[in-house]
């Protein structure tokens, strides 16, 4: 029978585990011998303590880079960049680490090469990745993107345990800051997390302009409770847009490019939440983008029997600005496109 940890005792051994948690002194070990009670309570805090701490990934803190926004040159005196996002489609490598009890297939070599044809048709100088098995499939990729000229030396891969599809950035430009959430908490639920969690990365482009790069995914369609999934999408959805706000007051003039597999189009609620924000300042302008037909679709869910616009671009107030009326963007169609994935690559120029 489990032993009650009187109160005090509970409260004493919070503040030790939290006062250790902060300085960087806890210790994994103490695992065997913290009461279940204190592991419910060190969870919360830790995943608190995900969502509302940024880490600096390049030695680059917030105070120089809030400086430096300042010094951007006028958006009109700049070249624009490409970003593309893509969702690959369960890019799993025998090298990489299972992190599920779920059975996957690895990826074919033709798909992979096919993967790599898709993103260096747009050629772009940052790529905004879904459905990545893990760091080696990440590599894999490089070295198929290197074969074709475009080389990516920087790249993030965020991964969850229990889940095997990752997110990942590649970008030509160095990546001087990551603020991903691998464990950020649902709203109003903190016993349970965001399936694949947020990436969020600054990159720095060319020694003097910055982009916050944001990616998510997601819950899927594919469920035995369809209601529930799509509650589960919302919540999602809200959560992301509570970190955006928080995290776009802490950096107003930054640039923000949101991007993600919603599984949900722009009309459903998910998309309404995200798009709208939880404020005005925070309100977010999806980039629409075609193909060479003029469609916009990005999937075909067979389920449903529809072709549907799953994956989609978000920029915040101040990148759609800076965009304007004359950038491009668009809907990757070329012939290798069907056999990459199940979803269509979308890129835009920013600026």
């Amino acid at each position: 029978m489990r032993r009650a940890l009187r109160p005090d005792a509970l409260i004493i051994t919070l503040v030790l585990v939290c006062v250790g948690l902060l300085t960087g002194k806890y210790a994994p070990s103490w695992g065997s011998v913290l009461p279940d009670a204190v592991h419910e309570a060190l969870a919360d805090t830790k995943a608190d303590a995900d969502f509302g701490a940024a880490a600096s990934f390049d030695g680059e803190s917030d105070e120089v880079v809030n400086h430096n926004l300042k010094l951007m040159p006028a958006a009109d005196k700049c070249e624009p960049l490409t970003f593309l996002m893509f969702n690959a489609h369960n890019y799993f490598v025998r090298e990489d680490d299972q992190r599920s009890r779920y059975k996957i297939t690895i990826k074919k070599e033709s798909e992979r090469e096919a993967v790599a044809d898709v993103i260096a048709s747009a050629a772009p100088q940052i790529v905004g990745l879904v459905e990545m098995g893990g760091p080696r499939a990440v590599e894999d990729l490089q070295m198929r993107l290197r074969a074709r000229g475009l080389d990516y030396p920087y790249s993030r891969v965020l991964t969850r345990g229990g889940e095997d599809r990752a997110l990942a950035v590649l970008s030509q430009h160095p990546i001087v800051q990551d603020h991903s959430r691998a464990n950020c908490a649902l709203h109003g639920n903190k016993r349970q997390k965001m399936l694949r969690g947020i990436l969020d990365v600054t990159v720095r482009v060319g020694g003097e302009r910055y982009f916050r790069v944001v990616g998510a995914h997601l819950k899927s369609r594919v469920s035995d409770d369809p209601a529930a999934a799509t509650a589960r999408r919302a919540l999602e959805a809200r959560t992301l847009a509570m970190y955006l706000q928080q995290e776009m007051r802490k950096q107003p003039l930054m640039p923000f490019v949101v991007y993600g597999d919603w599984n949900d189009g722009p009309a459903d609620d998910s998309l309404k939440i995200l798009r709208h924000g939880m404020s005005a300042d925070a309100a977010l302008t999806r980039v629409k983008a075609a193909d060479s037909a003029g469609l916009t679709w990005t999937i075909y869910y067979a389920a449903a029997e529809e072709y549907c616009v799953f994956d989609q671009i978000y920029v915040n107030s101040v990148l759609r600005s800076r965009r304007g009326r004359k950038l491009n963007s668009g809907v990757v169609d070329i012939p290798a496109a069907a056999q990459a994935a199940d979803h269509r690559a979308v890129w835009c120029e920013l600026r």
